[in-house]
C-alpha cells in the first residue's frame, strides 16, 4: 500500500531548490508567500490562564495592549456552541443534561463533548457544506441552457465521508486534483478517488458557446480559479488576458498552469453544443466509467448500459411539459481524466484564435513560491500539481486550510479575507499564530478532526460572546470574547425539523435533479425535493439561477462564486419567514405538541435552557404553537453565542 505522505515528502525534497531558501527573499515579498517559519511561543503574564499554545499566542497579544479576555462561558452555552459547530444541529436534553452534571473538571468533560460530536456522522454533514460554498457545488451547470449535473450528489457525498472518516487534508486536496492518478491499494480506494476529481467539473459554463476552444479555455479558468483560491487563497484567474495587476504572476505562469488542465478531459455528464454528436447536452457518455479492477483504463462509457438512455432517445427538448428523469448507474460519476497531453497556447487579450507561444505547463515563475516538479511529456501535469501544493514547503495551502477551520469556529478568519491571502487581502491579526496552527496541522498528519479539536479546547474558543460595546477592541480583533455566529440555512431549517421530531438523517436515493424541455436559465432544470421535504439542507439540490427563495433569504451563496465566507445580512423577510411561513407555523405546532403544552420544556427545545419565572408567566398569555413561533423569531434561537 502506498503512503500519500511519503511520496509528498520525498517529492518536496526532490523539487525544493535554493530559490525557496530565505536569503532570496526580496523585502517586498508578500507576507503569504514567505516560507512558514515556526514561531517561539510567546510568555504571558498570566500564566495560569491558557489552556494550550493558542491561548498563549492570543493572550500575549492582549497583554500587549494591557488588555485581558472575558469570562469562560457557561457550560449550557458551550454546549450548544459545539453542538451546532460540530454538527449543525443543538443538543438533545440528555446531552446537556449530562455535560452540566458532569463532575469532572471543565477541561476532561468538554473534551469528552467535543470527541463524541467529531465522531458524529452529522460533522461531515456539516462541514462538508462549508467546503462545498468554497468549491461552487451545485446540482445543475447554470448560464444559458441549465442542464442538469446528474451525478453532482456522488462528489457531494464523496466530501461528507471523507470529512467523516478524516481522511487527511493533503490527501483530501490531492484526490480532488489528481485522484484518478494516484496510487490506490484496492478498486473501491481507485473508484473513491477518481469521485472526487469531481471538484473540477462542477464550473458554471455556456453549453451552447459555439466556438469550441472558446469553451475549452472557459472551462480550464474555471478550473484554476476553484484550485487557486479554494486552496491557495490566490486569484490566479486574474492572468488570463494579462499579467496580474497586483500578484507576482504573469500571463506566462496563468498558461503554463493553464496547459495542466488543457491536457485533462473534463466528463461533468454534459456536453458543448459542438460535442454533442445528437446526444443533446445531458449526454451519459461525458461521464467518467469507474473501473471494476484495479489497472484498468479510466474513461468515459464505451457504451451504455441497459437503462441509461442518451438524450437523442427523447425527442432535451423543444416541449417544456416534457419532465426527463434519469437512471442511476453505479459505475458512473463526473471528473476528470487525463487527455492529450499538450501545453496551452497564451491567448493574447484572452482571445482564443490570437495565439503565442505555448509556455510549458506546469512552469511557473513565481520566484516566491517552490517550483513545481517537473510534468512528464505524456502526463497532464495534475499529479505535479497535487504534489507541489501539498508538499511542506509550500507557504500557503496549510496556511488557507487551518484559516478556514479558524473562521468557522470563531467568526472571523485570522486573514479575514479567507479566499484572498494575496496583495490585496487582508494581514493576519496574529501572525504567528496562523503559522504555529499551519505547521502544527502538517505535522499532525493534516488531520482536520484534531486540528478543530485543539482550535476548540482552547481556552480562546471558550470565552463567553457577551462583552462590553465600549472596550477599546470593540471590533474583537484581538479574540477577547468570542464572536456570536448566527446560523445558517442550514441549521435553521434542520433545527426546525429536528425539534418537530420531523428529521431523517437518510441519505436521498438516486438523482434527484430533473430536466424539463423549456429552454433558458429557470426552465431546464428542476430540484426534485423541496424544503418542505424530511431530509438535511444538504441533500436538497441546488439548482444553479433557480435556487428556493429561501436560501437566498437566508444568504445562501450564489452556486457559481467561491466563498469562503458567507454574507451575514438582516433584512424583512427573515422575520417574515419566522412569522408567516406555512412550514414554520405547522412545525410550530408539532414542536409544542412534541413539548407536552409545558412552557418549560419549550423553552428547553428551542432555546435549550430554562425559562425565568417572568418568562413563564408572560407565556401564559400565549397559546403554545405562538409561544414556540415566537420563540423561533428571537436572536437567541438564531444565534451560537
Amino acid at each position: 500500500m502506498y503512503d500519500l505522505h511519503a511520496i509528498l515528502f520525498f517529492a518536496a525534497l526532490f523539487c525544493c531548490t535554493s530559490t525557496f531558501a530565505a536569503e532570496k527573499y526580496e523585502n517586498d515579498t508578500p507576507w503569504s508567500y514567505q516560507r512558514i517559519l515556526r514561531p517561539m511561543v510567546p510568555a504571558v503574564k498570566d500564566a495560569a490562564w491558557p489552556k494550550d499554545d493558542i491561548d498563549r499566542f492570543i493572550l500575549a497579544r492582549l497583554e500587549k495592549d494591557s488588555l485581558h479576555p472575558i469570562s469562560d462561558a457557561s457550560r449550557l452555552t458551550l454546549i450548544r456552541r459545539a453542538s451546532f459547530d460540530l454538527r449543525g444541529l443543538p443538543p438533545t436534553q440528555e446531552e446537556v443534561e449530562r455535560f452540566v452534571r458532569d463532575s469532572a473538571p471543565d477541561d476532561v468533560a468538554f473534551a469528552k463533548v467535543v470527541d463524541a460530536f467529531l465522531q458524529s456522522e452529522r460533522f461531515g454533514e456539516r462541514w462538508a457544506r462549508h467546503w462545498l460554498d468554497v468549491v461552487r457545488y451545485a446540482d445543475s451547470v447554470g448560464r444559458v441552457w441549465n442542464a442538469p449535473f446528474t451525478y453532482a450528489w456522488k462528489y457531494r457525498d464523496w466530501v461528507i465521508d471523507s470529512l467523516n472518516a478524516d481522511k487527511a487534508y493533503n490527501r483530501f486536496v490531492a484526490e480532488q486534483i489528481a485522484g484518478d492518478l494516484l496510487p490506490a491499494s484496492n478498486v473501491l480506494q481507485k473508484r473513491d478517488q477518481i469521485v472526487g476529481t469531481g471538484m473540477l467539473a462542477l464550473g458554471s459554463v455556456n453549453l451552447q458557446e459555439g466556438d469550441y476552444e472558446q469553451f475549452v479555455l472557459d472551462q480550464v479558468d474555471d478550473q484554476i480559479d476553484v484550485v487557486s483560491r479554494a486552496l491557495m487563497g490566490l486569484t490566479l484567474s486574474c492572468a488570463r488576458c494579462h499579467d496580474h495587476k497586483t500578484e507576482p504572476v504573469s500571463q506566462k505562469d496563468y498558461y503554463a498552469l493553464a496547459g495542466i488542465f488543457y491536457s485533462s478531459r473534463t466528463l461533468p455528464g454534459q456536453a458543448n453544443r459542438s460535442d454533442m454528436n445528437g446526444s443533446g447536452y445531458v449526454d451519459p457518455e461525458m461521464l467518467v466509467d469507474l473501473p471494476t479492477k484495479l489497472n484498468e483504463a479510466v474513461g468515459p462509457p464505451a457504451k451504455l448500459p441497459e437503462g441509461i438512455h442518451s438524450m437523442d432517445d427523447i425527442r432535451a427538448l423543444g416541449n417544456p411539459k416534457t419532465t426527463i428523469r434519469y437512471d442511476v448507474d453505479p459505475h458512473f460519476c463526473m471528473g476528470v481524466i487525463e487527455g492529450e497531453a499538450k501545453d496551452c497556447e497564451l491567448a493574447v487579450g484572452g482571445d482564443p484564435h490570437d495565439r503565442k507561444a505555448a509556455p510549458e505547463r506546469g512552469r511557473l515563475g513565481m520566484p516566491a513560491l517552490p517550483p513545481l516538479p517537473k510534468v512528464p511529456a505524456k502526463s497532464s501535469g495534475r499529479l505535479e500539481l497535487a504534489q507541489w501544493m501539498t508538499q511542506p514547503t509550500h507557504p500557503l495551502t496549510s496556511r488557507v486550510a487551518v484559516n478556514r477551520l479558524w473562521q468557522h469556529l470563531f467568526g472571523e478568519g485570522i486573514v479575514r479575507t479567507v479566499d484572498d491571502f494575496g496583495i490585496t487581502g487582508s494581514d493576519p491579526t496574529h501572525p504567528e499564530l496562523l503559522d504555529h496552527l499551519a505547521i502544527r496541522f502538517m505535522e499532525g498528519g493534516w488531520s482536520v478532526k484534531k486540528m478543530i479539536r485543539a482550535m476548540m479546547l482552547s481556552r480562546t474558543y471558550r470565552l463567553a460572546s457577551t462583552g462590553n460595546p465600549e472596550h477599546p477592541d470593540a471590533g474583537n480583533k484581538l479574540r477577547w470574547r468570542m464572536n456570536a455566529k448566527r446560523l445558517e440555512l442550514e441549521p435553521l431549517r434542520d433545527t426546525l425539523l429536528q425539534l418537530a421530531g420531523k428529521l431523517t438523517f437518510d441519505r436521498p436515493e438516486g438523482i434527484q435533479v430533473a430536466g424539463t424541455g423549456g429552454k433558458g436559465r429557470h426552465g431546464l432544470t428542476r430540484g426534485l425535493l423541496s424544503i418542505e421535504d424530511p431530509y438535511r439542507t444538504i441533500y436538497l439540490p441546488v439548482v444553479r439561477d433557480n435556487v428556493p427563495e429561501l436560501f437566498s433569504t437566508f444568504d445562501f451563496p450564489g452556486p457559481t462564486q467561491i466563498k469562503g465566507q458567507r454574507d451575514v445580512t438582516t433584512v424583512a423577510p427573515q422575520a417574515l419567514f419566522f412569522m408567516n411561513n406555512p412550514m414554520v407555523k405547522e412545525l410550530a405546532g408539532e414542536i409544542a405538541e412534541k413539548a407536552g403544552k409545558d412552557v418549560k420544556a419549550v423553552y428547553r427545545a428551542v432555546l435549550g435552557r430554562e425559562p425565568s419565572s417572568e418568562e413563564v408567566r408572560d407565556a401564559g398569555e400565549l397559546d403554545l404553537q405562538t409561544l414556540v413561533q415566537a420563540l423561533l423569531g428571537t436572536a437567541e434561537f438564531r444565534y451560537a453565542f
